[in-house]
């Protein structure tokens, strides 16, 4: 890329960058802004997106859950709303933890093959304010990741570029980061390693900030249209900085969930609904991207009503919430 052209790129993602970080906008007035950050991302990335032949190739599965392939792991870029949260949350975090004796340190675990929550973001602070550890359990999206950096000329943000999995990684005692973001969920937090992560994460630096600040899977029912709210009946599980700390005794393979109590009629089948708290007011609420779409519970046992549901959250290769039916 000549200096001209490199110019260019750079000028037209603080544009985007500083849209999408503005606290000031709401999430829903950004879905251009992150249309653009999508085409860009996968306009500069040497990552083919063409064709769904290579949709899995490259996912694994971990000890922890599933890793999802670099395609996978490309294709949630085209969720605007989710993207939008999180960069904006992010943006939040480091500038709440502005220093100006040293760089804040983030620690992004998981990156894929867009580092799509740091790119943006290294084009409007400096590398003077802020320092990215760069972490992917697969090399191929992590060798992505770190050619669409540095091809945009952004690699002086990077403190390192680490291939591991961040469900076991040992945080070295000279690079305690000051912010840890992970997006490495599905819904209702099955299937993929983010409790795993942010537990394994968060124990070594207790005092960083955690984006997103807390996931919170609750049980409820479906309004009969997506813009009718859903019926709420209380939290089964959540996961945050306190939650994180008060399971540190625990040393099972489950963590403790809560038990509800099943209205007597039943319109309609009890869902779980997926609530994420990026950082302080940025919130994805129902049906805002597939990490909000409410989900059959575990097993789709047949309820009539009345029924209590007694909750645990799995952990190991396919973690979730699991579901005893007590009548």
């Amino acid at each position: 890329m000549s200096g001209l052209e490199g110019d260019a790129e750079q000028a037209e993602l603080v544009q985007i960058a500083r849209a999408i970080a503005d606290p000031a906008r709401p999430l829903s007035s950004l879905i251009g802004e992150t249309g653009q950050l999508r085409a860009f991302v996968e306009r500069h990335s040497h990552l083919s997106m063409e064709g769904s032949d290579r949709m899995t190739e490259g996912e694994s599965t971990l000890p922890s859950g599933w890793a999802i392939s670099p395609v996978q792991a490309a294709l949630c870029a085209r969720e605007p709303l989710r993207s939008a949260a999180f960069i904006q949350g992010l943006a939040a975090a480091i500038n709440a933890a502005l220093d100006a004796e040293r760089p804040v340190s983030v620690l992004y675990a998981g990156c894929g093959p867009f580092a799509l929550l740091a790119l943006p973001l290294m084009a409007i602070f400096s590398p003077l304010q802020v320092q990215f550890t760069i972490l992917e359990v697969h090399q191929e999206a992590l060798d992505y990741a770190r050619a669409l950096i540095e091809g945009l000329g952004y690699g002086a943000h990077v403190a390192a570029f680490v291939c591991a999995d961040a469900a076991t990684w040992h945080i070295a005692p000279e690079a305690t980061p000051d912010v840890i973001v992970s997006e490495t969920m599905n819904t209702a937090l099955g299937k993929e390693p983010q409790v795993a992560i942010m537990r394994n994460l968060f124990v070594q630096a207790p005092q960083a900030v955690l984006v997103p600040a807390a996931i919170a899977v609750h049980l409820g029912q479906p309004g009969r249209a997506m813009d009718e709210p859903c019926a709420d009946w209380g939290r089964i599980f959540e996961v945050n900085a306190a939650s994180i700390l008060a399971w540190q005794e625990e040393q099972g393979s489950a963590l403790p969930a809560a038990s509800i109590r099943l209205p007597a009629t039943l319109a309609r089948a009890p869902k779980l609904l997926t609530r994420i708290q990026v950082h302080g007011k940025i919130v994805l609420h129902d049906y805002d991207c597939s990490l909000n779409l409410p989900l059959h519970l575990p097993g789709k046992p047949q309820l009539t009503g009345s029924e209590t549901l007694a909750f645990s959250y799995q952990l190991g290769s396919t973690p979730g919430l699991a579901c005893e039916v007590l009548r």
